[in-house]
């Protein structure tokens, strides 16, 4: 009985020794397995909006569906040529990935996002944090799982930043990330001279410019021009200096 026993104490040990050397092997194999190379892509853009206490449920709708119309829109075939990365985020005290990184390739894949987008509830907020929604923007891009030819941060808000971080330092320091800072201001009677502050502490980065919605009802058309300029690659220049400036 013992030497019956025995072996089969000595089989079990056998057992557990293949079980740990295959666990082994099997993890050297996958250590040593090339990493999936990241999808090529000709732009990858975030598009960062404004869900602070002023805009109310019409004016986010309004923008919500200004995006949306993007890529509903049946000449969005030749924005896909060479891939294209498009994600989502909502700020205000805070950042909510609404739509997470989504690559276009054909109109098919387009008109999916828009009917995404379209479906997408409100994130909360109060403030106008922007500063900080532009570094939590560039980490985003820093995630994407596509290698960029360009990378875009396309921030549209309707005031300027409260909060606790300098808008031009923020600015400043995801430029020097390789990212391009295009801005999208609302300007209304209540920030009249908000695409000035935009012009001064927002946009960064080669080929940055402006596209201002007078009043959110113009949402819809600025936001469409602004995206065919950047992802055709034919924005002005505007150049904005370190020194410039205020919050």
């Amino acid at each position: 009985m013992r030497s019956k026993r025995n072996r089969i104490l000595g089989a079990d040990a056998i057992r557990r020794v293949w079980v740990c050397l295959l666990g082994t092997i099997l993890a050297m194999a996958m250590a040593g397995a090339p990493a999936r190379a990241a999808e090529r892509v000709a732009t990858a853009i975030v598009f960062a909006v404004d869900v602070s206490g002023s805009v109310n449920t019409e004016r986010y709708e309004l923008q919500r569906a200004g995006i949306a119309g993007i890529f509903a829109d049946e000449r969005i075939e030749q924005f896909l040529t060479d891939g294209l990365a498009v994600a989502i985020m909502e700020w205000s005290d805070g950042h909510t990935v609404v739509v997470p990184w989504t690559i276009l390739r054909t109109p098919d894949d387009a008109f999916a996002l828009a009917q995404r987008i379209s479906e997408t509830a409100r994130s909360p907020g109060f403030s106008t944090e922007l500063s900080l929604a532009m570094l939590a923007a560039a980490d985003l891009l820093d995630a994407c799982p596509c290698a960029a030819a360009t990378r875009i941060i396309d921030v549209s808000g309707d005031g300027p930043n409260n909060g606790p971080v300098s808008t031009p330092l923020a600015r400043n320091e995801v430029v020097a990330r390789g990212i391009r800072v295009n801005g999208l201001p609302i300007v209304t009677p209540a920030e009249p001279d908000l695409a000035q502050w935009y012009n001064a502490n927002v946009i960064g980065g080669d080929r940055a410019f402006l596209e201002v919605a007078n009043g959110f009802e113009d949402f819809a058309r600025a936001m469409r021009r602004k995206f065919q300029l950047e992802i055709a690659g034919t924005g002005p220049v505007t150049r904005v200096s370190e020194g410039e400036g205020s919050r």
